[in-house]
């Protein structure tokens, strides 16, 4: 009996290290195997271009979905907070929506700007897209935004924000009490006309909702007082922040170049920006 005790007590004393040591080693190759997929960024398809994402955020916006789309994704991020003076990327007045946070950006790296530029609000999924925001930056196609100068997110069977313009302008700070067409005729006539030499259209339309990738090159389309000279007008204008905004929204696809009646074809238009459907 004593020479079974003894012999018990050898085993136990010899067997616990051993199972405690493949215990936790089990636990560190499991725990390492499920978590390091989740911290690997995808190779970039694209190395040699240069892409921003430009977000118009406040100090309330949730924006706990943007790091995990940024770590799977090849964005350099640019994150505007509107409604703090202290932000690292404030803007100068909180005004015009997401148009004052557009602007500034243009504004302040127009000498610099990218390849590409990602114009985008700060929530995770709206009403107006397809597809969730992380979707959005992980799938759009920078080369389709190379080959066409400005792309919209928003894919549609037909137009949108249709509307005619009467060529009816009126002083730029009277505004407030004008009709939509005679306020978005105003501003297009003092800084997209080249005083009066570009006839304004009769008709404009886009997808809603100022959201949209653009080149650099079709920024650097207009000159820096240009844009200089809107972000000043929306500043200064009677315009509640809603109405001016709104000004740029319906407007964007004529600043960088596109014709006034601008709606792609919903399958192209989805081909073209995130190669869904049938790309052949």
């Amino acid at each position: 009996m004593l020479k079974h005790g003894r012999t018990q007590r050898l085993l136990s004393f010899t067997l616990k290290p051993l199972l405690l040591a493949l215990f936790v080693s089990l636990i560190f190759h499991w725990t390492t195997k499920s978590s390091s997929p989740a911290f690997k960024k995808p190779i970039n398809p694209h190395p040699h271009l240069s892409k921003a994402l430009v977000i118009a955020s406040t100090t309330s916006s949730n924006l706990t979905w943007l790091p995990p789309a940024l770590q799977s994704s090849h964005w350099t991020p640019h994150i505007y907070t509107t409604d703090s003076s202290s932000a690292e990327l404030p803007v100068p007045v909180n005004k015009g929506n997401e148009a004052m946070v557009y602007l500034t950006y243009i504004i302040d790296n127009y000498s610099t700007l990218p390849d590409v530029i990602f114009f985008h609000h700060d929530h995770a999924q709206a009403w107006h897209q397809q597809f969730s925001s992380a979707y959005e930056l992980a799938h759009l196609n920078p080369l389709s935004v190379l080959k066409h100068g400005y792309l919209s997110p928003r894919c549609l069977p037909g137009c949108e924000n249709v509307i005619q313009l009467s060529g009816d302008v009126a002083p730029l700070h009277d505004l407030k009490g004008a009709p939509r067409d005679v306020q978005i005729s105003s501003v297009l006539r003092a800084f997209w006309s080249e005083d009066g030499e570009v006839p304004l259209p009769e008709r404009i339309a886009a997808p809603c909702c100022a959201q949209f990738a653009v080149t650099g090159d079709a920024v650097r389309r207009r000159g820096l007082e240009t844009w200089r000279g809107l972000r000043e007008w929306l500043i200064k204008t009677d315009l509640n922040s809603r109405s001016s905004g709104r000004v740029l929204e319906y407007t964007w696809h004529l600043w960088f170049g596109m014709e006034a009646v601008y709606c792609p074809a919903e399958e192209q238009c989805l081909c073209d920006i995130f190669s869904v459907g049938n790309c052949s």
